[in-house]
């Protein structure tokens, strides 16, 4: 804490002492500059007096003189060359100019203030006269302000570091637990802390991170239990097929076979999607016609329903948009797996709309099954989950569709969900 406070200390100290200073010498000339005239009148009186004083043949001791004045009016003669004078860098050269010109000329006086100069009679030397007591405390009540100054920006600057040194000791705390495996860790400051955004993202970061390994470990799990049922079936027709003498009951082992090695195929394929949508290929949204993208989903879902055999009526949108900003090829595998999963389910009615909200668009597929209980709306986008037994293997399917459609969603910039559809079953919506 003490190297931040130093650090933030110098880094606004020093400048607002050197703005300071700078406003004080800037006000210091600038009033000069107001009272320039009445000053140099002012001055002409002591010039003057100093002049017949140094002049006057019947006063010999006109230094003791002018020492009395010194003392008594708290002023400071004295005599210099003028090659010296005009070599004066405080000078500015207007007023060498003056000077030059025989007229009462002034200086910038380190530490505030003038002194002010004219040429003695004859030209060679210049009388310099100086003001002692009018700035004989200016150093001093310059000093006073500085310290103030000083002090108030140090107490200010430590009620303001304590609480964010604080703050970024837990940032970093909660990152250091994050490397050491615990991903559960989550930096806790305030509201009002200037680190509250870092923060804030450090915590969302650290939950995508947890959600993301959790998924994958549910992932791993689920590969692992749906794999192994088709293979132990594949290897149960395959002994069936080897013992067996009758070419018919072998031939329709094998039949059995293809139809696992089918299924093994579609889990391989959508886990290689699902795994291509989760590292976020490059998102290139296109204007797709809404009316050809809706009719080919629909047209898809009714040939699995006819391969399957059921019938349900499949009710399109009433009112589409002219196009879709989208992936086309995504959304439509995303929009298949819904209305798919909705005619599974269906009792005789799927129905399709399309709404906008705002600057969103949003599908919603409505079935009249069953539906979908509310705990369970969530986890159905998991991989493998499946919410009840109404919706197990058998009625179709690998247990990752809606999966993919939550991750074409976000991948979309948009976000997938479950609710009650008014025809009585689930209604899935995805917006984008």
């Amino acid at each position: 804490m003490l190297k931040l406070f130093l650090r933030l200390y110098l880094f606004l100290m020093l400048p607002a002492t050197a703005a300071f200073v700078g406003f004080m010498y800037l006000t210091d000339q600038v009033m000069a500059q107001v009272h320039a005239e009445q000053q140099r009148k002012r001055a002409g009186q002591a010039f003057d007096r100093a002049e017949r004083i140094i002049g006057a043949k019947e006063v010999p001791d006109w230094q003791g003189r002018l020492k009395e004045i010194e003392a008594t009016y708290r002023l400071e003669h004295r005599i210099l060359p003028l090659a010296q004078v005009a070599d004066d860098w405080f000078m500015s050269p207007s007023e060498k100019s003056r000077l030059q010109a025989g007229e009462i000329a002034f200086r910038d006086r380190p530490g505030g203030g003038q002194v002010y100069l004219r040429k003695l009679p004859g030209g060679a030397e210049v009388l310099r006269i100086e003001w002692v007591g009018l700035y004989e405390y200016l150093a001093l009540y310059y000093t006073i302000i500085v310290a103030l100054v000083t002090l108030g920006l140090a107490l200010i600057l430590l009620r303001w570091v304590k609480p964010l040194y604080r703050d970024l000791e837990a940032l970093t705390a909660a990152a250091q637990r994050v490397g050491d495996g615990d991903l559960g860790a989550r930096a806790r400051v305030g509201r009002a802390s200037l680190v509250e955004p870092i923060a804030g993202a450090f915590n969302a970061m650290g939950e995508r991170v947890e959600r993301l390994l959790e998924s994958h470990r549910d992932l791993e799990q689920g590969v692992a239990h749906e794999l192994r049922t088709p293979l132990a079936q594949l290897k149960f027709d395959l002994e069936l097929a080897r013992e067996s003498d009758d070419a018919a009951e072998r031939e329709a082992r094998f039949e059995a076979m293809g139809r696992d090695v089918a299924d093994l195929e579609e889990l391989v394929n959508e886990l290689l999607l699902l795994a291509n949508l989760r590292q976020a290929p490059p998102y290139a949204p296109k204007e797709i016609p809404a009316r050809v993208l809706v009719e080919d989903v629909i047209r898809r879902a009714k040939d699995e329903m006819r391969a399957t055999g059921r019938e349900v009526e499949i009710q399109p949108p009433a009112q589409l948009p002219e196009t879709f900003t989208c992936d086309g090829k995504f959304l439509a595998r995303a929009l298949v797996n819904v209305v798919r999963n909705a005619v599974r389910h269906a009792s005789a009615r799927v129905a399709m709309t399309v709404e906008r909200e705002g600057a969103r668009t949003v599908v919603h597929v409505d079935d009249d099954g069953p539906g979908i209980a509310p705990e369970d709306r969530d986890r159905v986008f998991e991989p493998f989950i499946r919410a009840e037994p109404g919706r197990e293997r058998e009625t179709g399917g690998v247990g990752l569709g809606l999966a993919i459609v939550r991750s074409v969603a976000e991948w979309h910039g948009g976000a997938a969900r479950v609710g009650t559809s008014p025809l009585g079953g689930a209604r899935v919506s995805i917006s984008w």
